[in-house]
Formats: structure tokens, sequence, C-alpha cells
């Protein structure tokens, strides 16, 4: 009895132990779901444009996601959300690319999700817009420079070279000149993907070096303010000449210093005003290369139906060397005035 007695107690210890172990392993099975609007710092700010920033976890709920903006907490203007609908319980990444913002000016803005059990906020941020001088640019202070806007309202230095008239500063604009938004395409793997227009900032940040654009963008004939245009390889090749060829000319073009440009620079005299960064690329891989040792700019010749000409210096030598690359590349722009 004593024995049947003590085997009957083990026993009942051993199925509470087991009904232990099924509860706990059932409460670390339980997601504890947690719906969450989080407004985020904007990035990519400039004289007229800025990308807004958030994230959320709709707790299964299907959620229009959009940013509100102004210039104060009035909030009269939004704009979609990408995505502009999340419905899952895991935190999703959310931005908008806002442009046509007024430069040095501070703006507010806040995530806003709306669903069927009513709407919730993200917590008011702030950004304020650079100024209209590229006062970190070293131009040439010897020469006189001309201005033009783009669409968005960026105002850009310009400098004539011989018989035509270039924008001194890389492109930075987010519209085509008929308003159309050009797609912003920070992420790596749609990068690779695409065979449309796109663009983006060197490593997602904003610099003075401008965006960086497929060619699928130069194509649309639309990317530069109107009247103007990408220059075609004739004219590319007309100012070289003018510089005295390909071998010097890239010395002549270059922003002296080494703000933009690595150690040595070698060459750069700035002398025609024309003032090119090393703004870098990015591969149709999606990876951000050569920033500070290498120019890309595009122009609008073909080579083949998917390859366009595109032109290059370094901070190692002085010349000005014509390549063709994979339109899936995204290069600097410099625009030219029409004749």
């Amino acid at each position: 009895m004593k024995y049947q007695h003590y085997f009957s107690y083990k026993f009942y210890i051993v199925i509470l132990c087991i009904l232990l172990v099924l509860i706990t392993c059932r409460k670390d099975e339980e997601v504890i779901l947690e719906f969450t609007v989080t407004t985020r710092s904007a990035t990519n700010i400039g004289q007229g444009w800025a990308t807004l920033n958030g994230s959320v976890n709709a707790d299964n709920k299907v959620c229009k996601i959009s940013f509100e903006y102004d210039t104060s907490t009035a909030y009269t203007y939004s704009i979609s959300g990408i995505p502009d609908t999340v419905s899952s319980d895991t935190t999703e990444t959310i931005w908008a690319n806002l442009s046509g913002l007024s430069p040095e000016t501070e703006y507010y803005f806040r995530l806003k999700t709306e669903y069927a059990g009513g709407t919730e906020y993200g917590d008011d941020m702030t950004f304020i817009t650079t100024g209209l001088s590229s006062i970190d640019i070293d131009f040439n202070p010897d020469l006189v420079y001309g201005t033009v806007t783009d669409i968005d309202g960026n105002i850009y230095k310009t400098i004539i070279i011989g018989s035509q008239t270039w924008m001194a500063e890389n492109l930075k604009v987010t519209r085509l000149n008929d308003g159309t938004l050009i797609p912003f395409v920070p992420v790596t793997t749609t990068w690779s993907a695409l065979s449309t227009p796109g663009y983006c900032w060197y490593n997602n940040d904003s610099i003075a070096y401008g965006a960086l654009y497929n060619c699928y963008t130069v194509d649309s004939n639309d990317l530069c303010p109107q009247g103007w245009h990408v220059p075609d390889s004739e004219e590319w090749s007309v100012m070289i000449n003018f510089l005295g060829g390909e071998n010097i000319a890239g010395g002549k073009l270059k922003e002296t210093g080494t703000t933009h440009w690595s150690v040595p620079n070698f060459g750069a005299t700035n002398e025609s005003g024309f003032t090119a960064l090393a703004g870098g690329y990015r591969s149709s891989a999606g990876v951000y290369k050569s920033i500070q040792q290498k120019g890309f700019l595009w122009s609008s010749t073909e080579h083949t139906s998917d390859h366009a000409y595109y032109y290059i210096m370094s901070y190692s030598y002085s010349n000005i060397d014509m390549n063709n690359s994979n339109k899936k590349n995204a290069f600097s722009v410099r625009c030219v005035k029409d004749n």
C-alpha cells in the first residue's frame, strides 16, 4: 500500500509538471501585439525637399498611412506614406518624399494612421530646409555665375563655358519638369530590380553632391529645368575641346581643395567655374561607391538600348574620360542650357 501510495504521489507530481510546462510553453507562444505609430527624424533635407520617416505596428488592423506637415502644428498639408496601407503585426518602416518646400524654413510633421477604430498620430517632429547658397562648395571666386531654378525651387549656380551655359552644381530635383514625381528608391533590393526612372542620395544621406539618377530618368527628357537638358556626348565634347582636350579638361572642371575630393585632387584648378564634385555612384546592385574619389556624370547619348555614355573625373588625375555604363547605375547629372 505504501508503495502504491508513493507511486500515485509521483504520478500526480509528473502530471503537474507536464501541465506547468505546457502552460509555460503556451505563454511563450503567445505574441503580445501592440499598436504603435512612431514619427522618426527627417532625412535627405535640402533647399526644397526632405524625406519624412516613421514606423507602424498595425496590430493586424488595416491602416491607411500618411504624413501631415506644415510650417506649424496646424498641419494643413498631407502626403501618402510609402507604403500607404499596412495591416501586419510587425513593425513596418514608412517614408514619404516631400518636394516644393521653401528654403531656410522650419517644418513640422507627424505620422498619421487611420483605421476602422479611429485615428492615431506619432509625435510631432521638425526639420529645417537648407539655405539657397551652397557655401560648402568652393566656386571660382574670379568668375561671374548666373542662376537657374528647378521645379522643386532649388537654385543652382550656372556658368558660361565657351558658347555653352552649364549648371555649376549637381542636380537635386525630385520631380520631372512636368511635375511627375521621380521615384525615390533607397532600398537596395528594389534598386537592383529597377528598369524605370529612379533616384537616390549617396548612402541615403543629404550631402552637397546632389542626387544620383539612373539613366532611365535621363531618358525621360524632362529631368532638367525648362529650357535646359542633359547634354549629349557631342555637347560634352564641345566643352572638353574648348578647355584644351580630355587630358587636361578634367583639372579645369574640378572643384579645388579636398572638401569634396580626396588628396591630392591632382591638377584641379576649376578655372572653368564648372566646379565638378566627386559624388561617387550607385551600382546596378544598389551599392554606393567612390565618394570623394570620382565624379560620374551622365550624357543623354545611348551606347546600346541598356547602356549610355558617361563622363568620369578622378582625384588622382587631371583628365576627363568617356565610357559607357548600364542604365541601372546611378550617376550625377549636370544640365546645359538649350541653344
